[in-house]
This record gives C-alpha cells, sequence and structure tokens, in this order.
C-alpha cells in the first residue's frame, strides 16, 4: 500500500513499526506494523537491523493543520499478511493483494455502493486504504469513498491548530479532554461506516466531536476569528435592540433565559424568531466584527414555571451555523453538582452604549462567589438587602462586587474553571435568571438557574436537536 499522508510517525501503543510483533486484529499496532515491513524506509518506520530508538520519533514541524500524529496507512484491518489471509477473511480478485473480511461479497468491490465521508468542521479524517486498490492522494470522488474503505476520523479542537496525538480511540467524554476523540472505520457493504479496532460507534464519536476544543478563552487563527474576550457571550436582539445575552455552546446553539422568549413574564410560549437576531463572529477578513444571524428555533425548556420563581428558567435558540469558520463555545456541566474549586465569573453588559445592532455590544466579566441563599451573601446594611430575591429549588445566587447588572444582561452565564493542565477550561453552570441592585446592599447578587440539574435536556438540544 502507498502512503496517503506526507509524513507519518509510527510509535504506538510502545511499539515501533518495522518489528514483527505479528498480525493482531484487535489492535491498530498491526496496521502500522504491516506497513512498516513493507515500507522499511518511510519516514517513521525503523529499518531492518536498525536500533530500536530511545525516544518516540517527534512530528516534524513542518507539518501542516490537520494531520493526524501517530497512526499510519496501512493494511485492511490488521489481518494482512504478504502472503495469506487469516481464518476470517480472503483474497478476491479485484483485490489480490488485500484480506478482505468473509463478511463482506466479493461482487460489492468495485460497485456502486459507496459511504459517504463525515464532513464537519470539527474533525479531520484521513483515510488508511482506499476500498477499490487505488493509491494516492484521493479515493472516490472526495465526497463518497468505496467499500472497504478504512478511514480514521479525529476530532479537532476548535481552539488549537491541529488535533492532539491520538492516545486512546474513544469518544471526548470530559471538557478538555485530550488525546481521545479518534476512531478507526470501515465502509460496509450497507453504505455505513462500522467501527474496527474497538473505536466507538462514528454518531457517538460526532457527537462528542462537536464538544472538541469546548471552554477554551479563544486565540484568534485562521478558522476562528476572535476580536474579544470571553467570545461566546453573546447579544440576544428583539426588534433591534438588545434584549438578552446568550452563550454559544454548540455549533449551532445558544443557551439563554426562557423569559427572554417568551410572550410575557408568566408565558411558557416562546416569541417568533422573526423578530429576533442573535449576533456571531464576523467570517474572517471581514470588515465587521460581528454578524447577525435570524434564529432558526427556540426551544423553552420543558420544566419551566414562570409563575413560581422562574424555576428551570432556560432555553436553548437554534440558529444555522457559518460553514466557512468554526465558532467559538463554552463547556456545558456534566455533572450534577458544581465544582468547589476553580475560579467564578460572571458577565454584566456594559453600560453606555446606545443598545441596537449596530454598536458592537461589549460585557464587563467579575469574580463572582455562589450560595444556596441571597440572604448569607454580602454585609447587609438593611433588612431588605439579600431578601429582595428569593431562590428556589434549582437555583442558586450569586455576589459580584462591583459589578451592577442592567437590562439585557439576563440569560448570561455563570462560569467555572475546571482546567485540569496549564490552559483554563471553562464551563457553563448558571444562566442568569434574574437580579437586584438593591440599594442598601454593598454588592450586586443574581439569582442564576442551576443548569446542572438539566444538562441532559441542554446538551440533547443544543448538539442532537432533541428539544421535546
Amino acid at each position: 500500500m502507498e502512503l496517503f499522508s506526507v509524513i507519518i510517525s509510527c510509535v504506538l501503543i510502545g511499539v515501533v513499526c518495522g518489528q514483527n510483533a505479528g498480525p493482531d486484529p484487535s489492535s491498530i499496532q498491526a496496521i502500522l506494523n504491516t506497513y512498516c515491513q513493507q515500507n522499511p524506509d518511510k519516514p517513521g518506520c525503523a529499518r531492518p537491523g536498525a536500533v530500536r530508538p530511545n525516544t518516540t520519533p517527534t512530528i516534524p514541524p513542518n507539518v501542516g493543520p490537520g494531520f493526524i500524529p501517530n497512526v499510519t496507512p496501512g493494511g485492511g484491518g490488521g489481518n494482512e499478511d504478504v502472503n495469506k489471509c487469516s481464518l476470517v477473511s480472503r483474497k478476491c480478485p479485484q483485490l489480490p493483494k488485500v484480506c478482505v473480511p468473509l463478511s463482506v461479497p466479493c461482487d460489492v468491490i468495485g460497485s456502486t455502493q459507496r459511504c459517504t465521508k463525515p464532513l464537519k468542521k470539527d474533525i479531520v479524517s484521513q483515510v488508511l486504504q482506499c476500498g477499490d486498490g487505488t493509491t494516492g492522494l484521493r479515493c472516490g470522488n472526495g465526497f463518497e469513498v468505496p467499500v472497504l474503505t478504512q478511514l480514521l476520523v479525529q476530532c479537532r479542537s476548535t481552539e488549537h491548530s491541529r488535533s492532539p496525538p491520538i492516545t486512546k480511540l474513544d469518544v471526548i467524554s470530559k471538557p478538555g479532554e485530550e488525546g481521545t476523540g479518534a476512531g478507526v472505520y470501515r465502509c460496509g457493504q450497507s453504505g455505513s461506516w462500522e467501527p474496527l479496532f474497538g473505536s466507538p460507534f462514528i454518531n457517538l464519536l460526532l457527537n462528542s466531536c462537536s464538544r472538541a476544543g469546548c471552554g477554551y478563552v479563544p486565540q484568534p487563527d485562521i478558522r476562528l476569528p476572535v476580536y474579544r474576550g470571553w467570545s461566546w457571550v453573546r447579544a440576544l436582539y428583539y426588534k433591534r435592540n438588545i434584549h438578552c445575552t446568550a452563550i454559544l455552546v454548540s455549533p449551532t446553539a445558544a443557551l439563554t433565559a426562557a423569559h427572554c422568549l417568551t410572550r410575557s413574564a408568566v408565558s411558557v410560549i416562546p416569541l417568533d424568531t422573526q423578530d429576533f437576531l442573535i449576533e456571531l463572529p464576523s467570517p474572517p477578513n471581514a470588515n465587521v466584527k460581528q454578524i447577525h444571524t435570524t434564529p432558526i428555533s427556540f426551544h423553552i425548556h420543558p420544566s419551566y414555571t414562570p409563575q413560581h420563581g422562574q424555576q428551570h428558567d432556560t432555553a436553548i435558540v437554534r440558529f444555522s451555523s457559518p460553514t466557512e469558520y468554526s465558532l467559538p463555545t463554552v463547556c456545558v456541566i456534566e455533572e450534577a453538582r458544581i465544582p468547589s474549586t476553580g475560579k467564578q465569573v460572571v458577565f454584566g453588559l456594559q453600560e453606555g452604549f446606545t443598545n441596537t445592532k449596530d454598536e458592537e455590544p461589549a460585557w464587563r466579566a467579575a469574580e463572582a462567589s455562589r450560595d444556596a441563599s441571597c440572604v448569607s451573601i454580602g454585609t447587609r446594611n438593611s433588612a431588605s438587602c439579600g431578601t429582595s430575591l428569593r431562590v428556589r429549588h434549582y437555583q442558586f445566587c450569586a455576589s459580584h462586587p462591583g459589578l451592577s447588572m442592567i437590562q439585557g444582561s439576563s440569560g448570561g452565564p455563570f462560569l467555572v474553571e475546571v482546567g485540569t493542565g496549564s490552559e483554563e477550561v471553562w464551563q457553563v453552570v448558571g444562566v442568569l435568571s434574574h437580579f437586584s441592585n438593591e440599594s442598601s446592599c454593598n454588592q450586586g447578587h443574581s439569582v442564576y438557574s442551576h443548569i446542572a440539574e438539566d444538562t441532559s435536556w441542554i446538551s440533547g438540544c443544543a448538539f442532537d436537536g432533541l428539544c421535546n
């Protein structure tokens, strides 16, 4: 087989390519071994008789964005031997050098049956073996590939210029998690992608890739236009005026407060989406810093109770994602309990601008603390301070000295920093429901909907469109 990428790195799971470890259908290492046995002079493969290196080969600095390190093109499923096939495969006349699984009839090879390559901005894919036996950089028509094609799919971080090295074939399960979010798949005769080597089902992987790179305070790059810090925080306009704040949680959805979208303070019926605009980052190299798009749909939390303290005051705004660039997103809390450590930040709409879509909005950020009750927050100078807001179930109170909330701040996030490495990773754990700037208090305080109680619905609606 020919090499489909420019550079390879042939060490995975501690085994060096070129050493005869023997075929192992349960490990992707067999692909690397088989390939390097047949192509010992390729970059990353150990030549016969060479001394095993003491360290893992490094990725050369000239490798461009989208490169998938540590995995090499090679045989068809780890069972291939130069002279014979395993008991569960055989050779077909159309592909005399490839062992074909017994489950795949030879007559489908070269047929019109195809699999559609997954095309999403948050993944990168690479053909390991083309199913029709052709070699070179192109397999199929670029969008569809023939039966038996093997494909490596990896989540691509929206923050980093390239994906991290693969350490495990699995979904991304935690915010900011790196080294996973990858799988190897074979185009089956039914036109669907079959997982290999213990890879997750491809739909589960793709869903988890939507969360890849969430929570990083983004820096500008060629795919991710950023012109302000905390660029997940966006404006929601109603009839051309800033109405509320929203926060980007997926490439096609933003989280806000339910009461921002309903017909009245006691209604659960959403307003017409045509009267709203959501502000998004502009395309790269554009003359403007933000664009405005009309939402596709509003989804009010099914347990929202406006008559009883606005419990579950959360909603999802769905919109069409830009096709030419990525959007920064914040992570959504996945545990039922808010992390007890890490910095905590809230946002208030900046005062002093015209409040229309013709002027760029801005927010002030402030460190915050939280409590189950507003009564226990801050030093009170009167009996009314701290009791002007009642905290109910599924809510918590936050204090934010030096920051006053104004109209348009509702729907803004309460963020907690949860990163475990050198970089910050932020989760949204609350959505601003209502606030008080009581003059008798020495600090502002606000009530947030505790979204950890609603994570399942929020994630299902934002990522999978399961909103009812």
